[in-house]
């Protein structure tokens, strides 16, 4: 051979080398392995060839087949850059000391090449060796040049795996400026994002919108974060937007989480049916739309839909698995299956945030403590609403046992005042009690009903309040009404539950009654002028109480204002969106009895309608002296309440000509 053929073939060996590489960097093995092969068959101990060879069949899955060729190559050429393929072949199968050996040495062969090293950073991290990647990873980004950010962008995701998120996202900024490349912004946005920074995450993606306006992912994660901050009309608009550019299942189940925070059911259906056709085995986004029939009202139909979540075969992932199985609890309560309904909530507890007391004292069983043993019962992850309506139940547990009940701080005169006929007394605190010895077990209040075996709703009496309401018979003047129109604005399905102050404008017209309102002043964006504010501007609940105590009757939505007075036995009115809270489906409805009222007071009478008999209102099991006025069909919030509220001024006028009389 001349040194012109010569010259030729090794020009050609080169290039057949770098075309298998370079098909192998594309995932395309089978082109590869006949780049190497055609080598190997030229001369069966090419060294190159046979690394070749070992990258295919790891590439493969064929870790052992890797380990014998890339020996046989090291055999032929002790000093070639063959260690790597090796290193990572003997920890794919299973010898993290032979892997770290191997990887080693690669960089004894080639202490300067920045692949190796970062090879050498992933490899020790993977074995355990953190101190020995740390290394690694920094030497690599020192001897990268200015444009290239993959040593950068890798030691960024190391760091973030270790827990250093501020230094993780400082460098992450670092590639971002040096190489401002879409999937580089992206990636610094996720990450602040996941730190809980989202006015920089925010800046981040608007000033990546503002070159690309059409990006896609960048439009997704700004919806993400715009839902998360609570601007659920804003979000929407900017996923539809993303919708347009990319329709990715993630983004498409966000949208239909934001349009049902919009009370827009029939958009968010269609929205998560897209993204079920798009990902059909994501049990996350098969969940949100489960939660979405449930809203509906289509209670019968979620419950199966968690059914099926929780039988799949392998099984979701444990966190997904105990939503799923929370939600059917909630489902089972819903449908007035108590016992099952309340086993199942207690999955919230593995998704929650636990208790600081939870770490240090075991859980509560039901049973009685030893003599002079106290229970610490406490509180997270539900409002204010919720924590009034489950006090009852540590009246039933104070009949057990001593309880010491911990209440946030607005709750703690209000919880002083908390009725108890039981055996045991109930302290009131406002945080754990660290040093108390006689504190030996610990539970949730939303436990309560489970570990307390409750299978239907205990009997009512008023337990809160410093005494309870009566109606002031001899009280002069117009009859008083109490009125509460829209509950915490963070809770994601408040626009169906709340009302535009609009909807309350025809109570104006109702001549001869004093409103007055149940929210602290300087919470309405737009007032009444018939409604009167005598409540301060931060109000504790006692405050609240003593104000519901001068009324006669209150009109208040679904929220904390209707369980205080209900847990006072006032009279209130409940104005319920369609589906809505579980506790007040149907299930609990009081029988309205053929001959006489229920017990407490009559139930309330919508008025003559076209010349057919009063409709009564249903009562609630959780408080008789509540009435239901419930949306008859799901409608959009603009158009739900119009129904409700003609309902409740043709009460009203009922109710109040017999306060006249």
């Amino acid at each position: 051979m001349n040194a012109n053929s010569a010259d030729r073939h090794d020009t050609d060996r080169r290039d057949i080398l770098a075309r298998g590489h370079a098909a192998l960097r594309t995932g395309n093995i089978s082109a590869a392995r006949a780049c190497f092969a055609t080598l190997r068959a030229c001369r069966a101990d090419d060294p190159d060839a046979l690394h070749g060879l070992a990258c295919v069949a790891l590439a493969a899955g064929r870790p052992d087949l890797a380990i014998n060729l890339a020996g046989q190559a090291l055999r032929l050429a002790p000093h070639g850059p063959f260690h790597e393929v090796l290193a990572r072949a003997l920890l794919a199968q299973g010898h993290p000391v032979a892997a770290q050996a191997a990887i080693r040495a690669a960089c004894l062969c080639q202490p300067d090449d920045v692949p190796v090293l970062l090879a050498c950073a992933e490899i020790m991290e993977a074995t355990g060796d953190t101190w020995a990647a740390a290394r690694a990873y920094g030497r690599a980004v020192t001897l990268s040049p200015a444009h290239a950010v993959q040593a950068r962008r890798l030691h960024a995701r190391f760091l973030w795996r270790r827990g250093q998120r501020d230094a993780a996202i400082q460098q992450m900024r670092d590639v971002a400026r040096r190489v401002p490349a879409l999937v580089h912004n992206h990636e610094l946005a996720e990450m602040l994002l996941a730190h809980h920074q989202r006015e920089q995450a925010e800046d981040v993606l608007r000033a990546a919108l503002v070159h690309r306006p059409d990006d896609g992912v960048a439009l997704s994660l700004l919806g993400a974060l715009l839902f998360a901050g609570g601007r659920m009309r804003p979000a929407a608009a900017v996923l539809e937007r993303a919708m347009a550019h990319d329709p990715t299942a993630e983004t498409c189940s966000n949208l239909g989480l934001a349009r049902m925070a919009l009370g827009d059911m029939a958009g968010a259906e269609s929205a998560f049916a897209i993204a079920m056709c798009l990902r059909p085995d994501d049990v996350r986004i098969a969940l949100n739309h489960a939660t979405g029939l449930f809203e509906g009202g289509s209670v019968t139909q979620a419950a199966m839909a968690y059914e099926t979540m929780l039988a799949r075969n392998p099984p979701p992932d444990r966190d997904t698995q105990a939503r799923a199985r929370f939600n059917l609890g909630v489902a089972r309560l819903a449908q007035g299956r108590l016992r099952q309904g309340w086993e199942m909530w207690e999955s919230r507890l593995d998704f929650l945030p636990p208790h600081p007391a939870a770490s240090r004292l075991p859980r509560w069983d039901g049973h009685v403590l030893r003599a002079g043993k106290k229970l610490l019962v406490h509180m997270a992850g539900q409002g204010l609403g919720d924590v009034v309506h489950f006090l009852r139940y540590v009246q039933l547990a104070a009949r057990r046992v001593p309880v010491v009940l911990e209440v946030p701080a607005t709750l703690r005169r209000l919880a002083g005042t908390l009725a108890c006929d039981a055996f045991y007394a109930i302290d009131i605190i406002t945080h754990d009690i660290n040093k108390n010895r006689d504190i030996v077990a610990q539970c949730d209040l939303f436990s309560l009903p489970h570990l307390l075996g409750a299978d239907s709703v205990p009997p009512f009496m008023p337990y809160l309040g410093e005494g309870p309401w009566r109606q002031a018979a001899l009280r002069k003047g117009k009859p008083r009404v109490g009125l509460c129109h829209a509950g915490n604005p963070a809770y994601r399905f408040d626009a169906r539950r709340s009302m535009a102050v609009q909807d309350l404008s025809a109570l104006g017209e109702m001549a001869g009654i004093e409103f007055v309102s149940l929210r602290p002043g300087g919470m309405d964006g737009v007032d009444l002028a018939f409604v009167r504010h005598e409540l301060t501007d931060d109000p504790d609940l006692l405050d609240t109480v003593r104000l519901i105590a001068t009324l006669d009757l209150v009109i208040s939505v679904d929220t904390l204002v209707a369980h205080l007075a209900g847990a006072m036995g006032c009279p209130v009115w409940l104005p319920c969106r369609f589906g809505g809270d579980w506790r007040w489906s149907a299930a609990f409805d009081l029988p309205v009895p053929a001959g006489g009222p229920v017990s407490g007071p009559s139930p309330i009478a919508n008025g003559m309608r076209d010349g057919t008999l009063p409709v009564l209102q249903p009562a609630s099991q959780w408080y008789p002296t509540l009435r239901l006025f419930r949306q008859a069909s799901l409608l959009p919030p603009q158009q739900a309440w119009t129904q409700v509220m003609a309902e409740v001024c043709c009460a009203l006028r009922t109710w109040a000509a017999g306060q006249e009389r």
